[in-house]
This record gives C-alpha cells, structure tokens and sequence, in this order.
C-alpha cells in the first residue's frame, strides 16, 4: 500500500507582500524600519512550514520589468498605483527573511508569479505524483486547481479545491478562465465584453462549454430564453469578440515558462538557525524567533562536585584565563534576603559546571575569595537575587558583574525575564528545568553565550554605556537596599486600622441613611440601582458599559455636586482601599526573621525605565493627604537613627527645559523663579507680583499637563473652565514657550520615523502604535513620545544618583543607606551622627548627576519617621 504524496508547497510571494502589508497595522522595528510587511510575510512562512510540513517548496515572485500581457494591452495593470514607501522598503528584507529559512525563490523575467507556480506544478506536479498547495490569497490561480493541486490562504487558513471553485464560480477550474475573458478584471484592468458580469459570464459558459463555444454560437445565445437581454448581448460579443479572447489570453496562466531549477532544487530543509535568528532579532521579531524555537532542543549538563577547595581554586583559574565567570546561587524558598545560598553552580570556559557545597567552610572560603576577584567578570542572570542569597550567607559579589537579565529587558522589554526565554529567542535552546542545583547547570553553562550576544546587542543600540554606568553598578544598591529593609511600627498601623475601620463603619450608616436603605456599597449594581433609579440622579454624560451605567470615581465626582451620597462613597472606598492595601497589608508583610519589611525592587519592570517595587509594593504609599501622611507615619528609624528624605523639585520640568531649549524655561529656572508663578504670569498676561493663587494653580496643572500630552478638553475638566478658554491658555502658553512646542512636535516626528525615542542617557522605547492608522491609538501613541524622553531620563538620573549615592556613604563610613526609592524621592537610613554627613552626600550627588543647561534642586528633610523627613 502506498503512502501519502509527497507536497509541494508554492507560495505566491508577490501576492502575499501586498496583503501582508495592508492587513496589518504599521509595525516598526528596533532601527526605525517599518516591519509589518515583513512581519506578516514571515508570520505566513512558519505558519505553513509548521503546518504544511512540505517535502519541497518555493517562494515566487514577480520579476523586476514588463511582461508579455503588458506588451499585449498597453492598460494590463496600468491604473495600479506604484507600491508604497513603506512597503518598497521592506521588500529586500523579505527577500532576507526567505533566504534565512533555506527556502528557494524563484523569478522569471517577462512573467508573473502566476505563470511560474503554474508551470512548475504542470512540469513535476503530474510526473512526480505530487500533493501540490498553492499559498495565495488570489482568485487567478483558481483556474490550476485540480486533481493534487489546491490552493490554501493561510492568511484566512481557508483551502480550495476543484470543489470550492465550481461552489464559487458555478464552473470546474479549467473553465474560470473564460469567465474572466467574459465579465474582465476590473483589479488586472482586463477588459472583458462590456455590459456582461459574473452572473451572465457563467450562464454563457455552462451554456455553450467556453468562450469559443459561446462565440461561434452568437445567434442561439440571442435565442437564449433565460438570458435576461440575450439579444444585445450576442450584439456585444459579437463586437467585442477580440476584446474577449484578448482577455483570456491576460487572464490565463501560462504552463509552459522555461524554469532553470528541478524538483530536487526544491527540497525543504531547516531553516539556518544563526542567521533566522540574527535576521528576526535585527527586525525586533521576538514572539517569531520563540515561536520559531518552539522546538529549541532542551540542553542538559551534568555538572561536578567540588570535593576539595583546590577542586574550586582550580574552576577559579579556568575564570581568570577566560575572563568570565558565570554563576546560579541556589536556595531553600523564601525570602531571598533571609535565606541563604546552599550552593553555588559555577560555570567557566573550557570545563563543565562545578557545584559548591556552601555548608562545607572550606569550599565555602574559597567560593568566596572567587567572587570577590576583580579579574574577570561574573555573569548571571537576577544578580540581585544571587547577591541576596549569598550575603545571607556571609558572601558578597567583589568584582565586575553583567546580568543578562537586565541586559536583555534593556535591549528588548518583550523578550521576557525568564532565562528559559531569553536562551530560546537569542540562543535557539532551552536550558533543562531548573531544579535545584541538579537542574541550575543548564542554565549556567547558557550565561557566558548570552552575554556575548548581549554584549553585542547593547553595542548596535548604544546602550553599553547606560548598562555598564547605571544599571549594573544599581544591581548591588538595590540589593543593599533589600537587605536593609524599612522598620515598621506595627502598634502604630494597627491602631490605624481600628481608627479607619471606625471611620468606615459611621460613613456606612451615614451612606444608608443617605439612600434610605442599606445596600451592598461595594456592589457597582446595587450603588447604580441607589444612584440612578431610588435617588434618580441625572444620567447625563455618564458611560453606559455591558452591565449598565458607571459608577468610578470620574462618575461619582462629579455627581457629588448634585447629592452627599456619592461624596461619602468616595469618602469610604479611599478609606477601604488605604485600610487593605496598607494599613492591614504592611504588618502582614514584615519578615519575622529581621522584623523589618524587604520590599523587592524591579530593574526590569517598566518601560520608561522606572524602578517598581513588589512584595509589598512601597511606591504607591500616598503622598498627599492627613491619612497619607499618618500612614507614612509608620516607617520609623530605630533608636540612634534618623530618616533622610531627598526628592527632586520639579525635575521633569527642569528636564523637559533641558531637552527643548526653550528660553524663557531656562530663564526661569536659572534664575530660581517659581515656575508655576511664572507661567501664570506668561498665560495670563500678568505681572508677576499679580498672580493669584488660582492663575498659579492652573498654571501648575497646564506645565504639568504639557509633560503628559493633556489636550484642552482634558484641562477643561482638571481646571473647571469651558472648552474655549482652555484653548486660549495651552495656545498662551505655547506662545509664550515656543521651544516647548517646538521639543514636542519634533520628538513625535522623529519617533515616527525611527520607531522609537531615547531618554538623555540613551535608554530606547520603541512605540509602533505611532503608526496606527486609528487616530486614537496614534494619538495615544504622541503622548508616550512625548512623555518617555523626560520621564525616562528623570527615572535614569534618579537610578544614577542611587549608585553615587551609596558609593559616597560608603567611601564615608557612614553607617546606614538608601532603604527606599519612589520616583523622584530617595530615602535613606543613617545613624544620628552621620546625619549631616549624608545630607550633604545626597544633595551633592542627585543635584551633580549630570550637567544639564538648568540647575537641579534637590529638597531634603529629616526626621524620625517618613512623614517627618518628607
């Protein structure tokens, strides 16, 4: 019994360049590169390689120059328009793409795609027995279909057989060619008999077998009584006869075109691995390279045990001679910085892993006196964790260190923390399971590899100088940080609690009494029953989702001006929110080993490059407000200490006057002004002396709304003024702050075209949605152009003044450190003495961070607590 045929899979790649292009929102790559032509072609390749699994394939395209249909009839596809900017661009990376996966393209001067993929399946298809699938989207190629030939759109995943054609067309494929000749092709421009569609075309072909048949029959097709109009459309074929045939001869394929390759020239193989790699990572095609590495070989190590300290020494010597040493700290779970490293998997050139027993004092001595060796760099992936692991037990990291974590969210932020993901995507490999020491050698003997292709990656991007200078020196202060961790008064939050919950319970009452009965106030549908149907309350401007009217806190604002109710509601979900996510969170969340809290901080995070704080999460503590400030309250220093609280005054302004150059901006902040005042003043029209309080007040929303992109609209409801006068005030203030608008409308032209933006430091985001042809989303878009550059360099100045910070406290002998960063706003833990000491070291470092054309200014407290410092 005989097998299955082998296929042959021919995709019209001339076709799929055009549809790909069109069906997918604009897409920008890591350089600028528009990719969504390229993107879409590629996505269609994997897709039928996975799928299809074919024997032999070829990729056809439409050759450069004229064919012989347009030698035919000058007007053949001549009302197309040329292809697009964008999409011309991307075509010689298609080209890449194809070669990258070994498989064969094919063009043939003086012919369409078409042409060859027909000739190609009458030459081997029938004489090797072949399952033959054409890859088009385009009706033209119906006319091939047959026995073993049929087509699939795999952009639709839709396939068609002789079947489907006749079910489409209402004849078998060998006869959609004189359809076409009869009704034309408006999209090919072929002209067909004037005044006959696809309904008639078909009837006169099923009629009378096909166009010859139907023209040497003129006078029965006049008789035909179930042709609607029979007798004037015998008129026009028989006028127009050399128009028809013209018109088959362009719609038909050729079969006979003389092609220069064999089947076996066809043959599929694997794609290149290092250069599909290579090419999908140049084109910042991350989910295609892990979807290509779905089936990435999984690599297992075994590694050795360190059975003497000369075993480990020895590893040492293998470090020094290479320059590298890559490392896993292995660990009970748990916190990280309370539970301390049991092994040690180290890996260096030239040898297989070695597992150090951390318990044995011996190899633990000499573990140590590895890692502080400033010879060669240590590689690993979540250093921070290591360190945590290591330093609690008695182990630090001495000498320079490269984190591929860090390393690849900076490169590309889509790539994934995981190890495992980064080996697929940059390595094509998949470290076995990480279990415990046994499993951790994979995955160390993967370090050293990424990190040269890292290394490399941050070289193209200009980003070494940001990981090198910030980033990694930020890894051991961030580390120190964890393992400080912030004291806590418990008794203090708890009686916070009581209070609150006392608070919650007389809102509760008062809330009812409101609405006349009691109700379930965390319940979107009964408060909506309460507010729009018993109490009635205008609905009027209200959002209306799947499940009835809103009730968040934009709708309940604004209908506190009309009733008490929904202000008391406001009242009590600011308190419940304060009460769960602090106040009866935070003395949950102190480790019971040191009594302290150890928030973990995310290097990775965010995409602007803002640090994010976990487990608990520290940066959202409110900053404003009576129950803020007491909730701040609680984090105290310990007896002989004090708290330093240092942030920033202003500092996206001040950067954003950096960044735009604007004049006047510069002058205010040279000159130490209030900038908020001045603003006012330049708005309104006023001397300074003059400015109210309220001018001052809008003045500080509009500087602040300029950094975020806020339209008129957006300032109208902050303000409370109408739509017009909102205008007149952004319209002044750009006015008078010319550079800025300038700054604004420059950057998102410049990200437009390059597909990203930087921050000062060189920090990339990429923003692809700049080239959405939805103008909410590529009006969304402008803002984060806008917005990245300032905040993005605001969150690396503040990441680089950590690492000078802590640097100068150590160089100080101060006792203490940074315990805390939010934002703008560094805390610090030091002992009494040391107190003005630090100060100084603070200010000093956030306010010389870098030079920029306006000062920066720092503002620094102190007190026993957080809410004293601050």
């Amino acid at each position: 019994m005989s097998g299955p045929r082998p296929r042959l899979v021919l995709v019209d790649g001339s076709s799929y360049i055009y549809r790909a292009f069109f069906a997918l929102p604009p897409l920008t790559g890591p350089h600028g590169l528009p990719t969504n032509a390229v993107y879409g072609f590629t996505t269609m390749l994997l897709k039928l390689l996975n799928e299809a699994k074919p024997d032999y394939a070829a990729v056809v395209f439409d050759a450069p120059g004229g064919t012989f249909r347009a030698d035919l009839y000058a007007e053949y596809k001549a009302h197309r328009p040329g292809m697009p900017g964008d999409m011309s661009a991307q075509v010689p990376w298609i080209h890449r793409v194809v070669e990258a996966l070994r498989l064969r393209e094919l063009t043939v001067p003086g012919v369409e795609a078409d042409d060859v993929i027909a000739s190609l399946i009458a030459s081997c298809g029938a004489e090797h027995a072949l399952d033959c699938v054409i890859v088009t989207g385009d009706k033209d190629l119906m006319q091939v279909v047959g026995p073993g030939v049929r087509l699939w759109d795999t952009m639709r995943d839709r396939w068609t057989d002789a079947a489907a054609v006749e079910a489409k067309f209402g004849v078998p494929p060998e006869r959609v060619v004189d359809v076409l000749a009869l009704m034309g092709d408006p999209i090919d421009n072929i002209p067909g008999v004037s005044g006959i569609g696809e309904k008639t075309a078909v009837a006169l072909i099923k009629t009378f077998g096909d166009l010859e048949g139907v023209l040497a029959q003129l006078d029965a097709v006049a008789q035909t009584p179930s042709l609607r109009g029979a007798k004037k459309i015998a008129e026009r074929l028989r006028a127009e006869a050399d128009a028809a045939r013209l018109s088959r001869v362009l719609a038909c394929v050729r079969r006979d075109v003389a092609l220069d390759c064999s089947l076996t020239d066809l043959r599929v193989v694997p794609p290149d691995p290092s250069a599909t790699r290579a090419l999908f990572a140049e084109l910042g095609f991350e989910s295609l390279l892990r979807q290509l590495s779905a089936e990435a070989p999984t690599l297992t190590v075994d590694a050795a045990r360190a059975e003497s300290a000369a075993q480990v020494e020895q590893h040492i010597g293998r470090a020094r001679a290479g320059g590298w040493l890559a490392l896993a700290a292995v660990a009970d779970p748990g916190p990280a910085v309370s539970a301390p490293a049991r092994e040690l998997v180290l890996a260096a050139a030239a040898a297989p892993p070695l597992r150090v027993a951390l318990d044995d004092p011996a190899l633990c001595a000499a573990a140590q006196a590895a890692l502080r060796d400033p010879t060669f760099e240590v590689v690993g992936h979540d250093l921070k964790r290591d360190a945590l692991h290591l330093a609690a037990r008695g182990l630090a990291l001495g000498g320079p260190v490269f984190d591929v974590m860090i390393a690849g969210a900076l490169t590309d932020p889509d790539v994934g923390d995981s190890l495992d993901a980064l080996a697929v995507a940059l390595l094509g490999t998949r470290p076995a399971p990480y279990r415990g020491a046994e499993g951790a050698a994979a995955g160390v003997s993967l370090l050293q590899p990424l990190a040269a292709e890292l290394r490399a990656r941050l070289g193209r991007l200009a980003l070494q100088p940001l990981f090198e200078t910030v980033e990694m020196p930020l890894v051991r202060v961030l580390a120190a940080m964890e393992r400080r961790g912030m004291l806590v008064d418990v008794d203090h939050l708890q009686a916070l609690g009581r209070e609150f919950g006392e608070r919650m319970d007389t809102l509760m009452s008062e809330i009812y009494a409101l609405a006349g009965e009691p109700f379930n106030i965390n319940s979107p549908p009964q408060l909506r029953t309460v507010l729009f149907e018993k109490l009635a309350l205008s609905r009027r401007g209200v959002r209306r989702g799947k499940t009835g009217f809103s009730t968040d806190v934009d709708v309940l604002t604004r209908l506190a001006q009309e009733h008490p109710l929904p202000a008391k509601i406001l009242d009590y979900r600011a308190l419940a929110k304060l009460k769960s996510t602090y106040v009866d969170a935070l003395p949950a969340a102190v480790n019971p080993a040191t009594g302290r809290l150890h928030s973990s901080f995310n290097q990775t995070g965010a995409a602007t490059g803002r640090l994010s704080s976990s487990e608990p999460n520290l940066q959202n503590i409110p900053v404003r407000g009576e129950e803020g400030r007491r909730i701040r309250a609680a984090f105290v220093a310990p007896a002989g200490s004090v708290l330093i609280a240092a942030d920033y005054s202003q500092i996206e302004l001040r950067i954003l006057a950096h960044l735009s150059g604007d004049p006047a901006l510069i002058d205010a902040f040279r000159s130490e002004q209030d900038i908020h005042a001045r603003t006012a003043a330049e708005v309104f029209g006023v001397l300074p002396g003059t400015v109210t309080k309220d001018m001052r007040r809008v003045a500080k929303v509009i500087n602040f709304g300029i950094l975020y992109g806020m339209g008129p609209q957006r300032l109208a409801g902050e303000i409370g003024v109408g739509l017009a006068e909102a205008q007149r005030y952004i319209a002044s203030y750009f006015d008078r702050y010319a550079g800025v608008r300038r700054y604004l409308e420059n950057t998102v032209a410049e990200a437009r075209e390059r597909g990203f933006v930087t921050t000062i430091l060189g920090r990339r985001r990429v923003i692809p949605e700049l080239r959405s042809q939805e103008r909410g989303v590529a009006q969304a878009a402008e803002r984060v152009a806008t917005n990245s550059p300032i905040q993005g360099s605001a969150a690396d100045l503040i990441k680089r003044a950590m690492v000078g910070v802590e640097r100068r406290l150590v160089a100080g002998g101060v006792s203490g450190g940074l315990i805390l960063q939010v934002h703008d706003e560094l805390l610090l833990e030091v002992e009494e003495g040391a107190r003005e000491a630090a100060c100084a070291a603070v200010r000093e470092e956030m306010e010389g961070v870098l030079p920029l054309a306006v000062p920066l200014r720092v503002e620094v407290g102190v007190g026993r607590t957080w809410a004293e410092a601050h």
